[in-house]
């Protein structure tokens, strides 16, 4: 039995957790098929955060109908971040990189791999939750603050998807990758820290 199998069976790390969130995805794990495994990862990671961005375009929409165009520039940027995450995560080609390929797997950035993978899947009800507030939000002060949120987990997750590719690719061997934690500890309602873009931080 190879070690890929093996950590299947014994539901080590974050790799347990991602068996239960992504259907289809042991399939492809058990016959060691590992890129398709990842893509479908990260297929699954952008539908996910593609339904928010057309939630986040819609409420644009009714900002619009609403007369609240004071904010719309902000929301607009905020959006187009949120996309070029969905696109890059989608869309993502790592050539003929070793990882996928190698006899021996490198446990550690595997593990790291599934942290990612984890952080971005539960960042979905994160960025549910803080579009829930912008959408609800009943003053201009509550919109700004669901807007930063908004802005911070998207910033994050561009950010984290990057990192993704770098563990890959051999770009970073880090442990507990910095961008991992913010996901995990952005919560709705809390803006993100050194929040973009400009304009968001001079909306005061």
């Amino acid at each position: 039995m190879s070690d890929f199998q093996n950590q299947i069976l014994s539901g080590r790390g974050g790799l347990k957790n991602l068996l239960s969130k992504v259907p289809g995805f042991k399939g492809y794990i058990e016959n060691e098929d590992r890129r398709t495994a990842d893509k479908l990862l990260r297929e699954a990671i952008a539908d996910r955060y593609g339904e928010l961005w057309q939630r986040l375009t819609a409420i644009q929409s009714d900002f619009v109908n609403q007369g609240k165009i004071e904010f719309l520039d902000d929301l607009e940027s905020v959006s187009d971040k949120l996309k070029t995450f969905v696109d890059r995560t989608r869309h993502a080609t790592y050539g003929y990189s070793s990882f996928f390929s190698a006899i021996k797997i490198d446990q550690a950035k595997l593990d790291q791999l599934y942290d990612y993978d984890n952080a971005l899947l539960d960042g979905v009800d994160k960025l549910s939750g803080a579009l829930d507030a912008l959408e609800f939000a009943g003053d201009d002060g509550a919109i700004i603050e669901s807007i930063r949120n908004i802005n911070g987990i998207a910033r994050d997750s561009v950010q984290a998807i990057s990192r993704r590719k770098d563990v890959i690719t051999g770009g970073i061997d880090e442990a507990t990758p910095e961008s991992i934690r913010n996901i995990n500890t952005i919560e709705p309602g809390e803006p993100g820290e050194n929040a973009e873009p400009d304009s968001i931080r001079n909306i005061n």
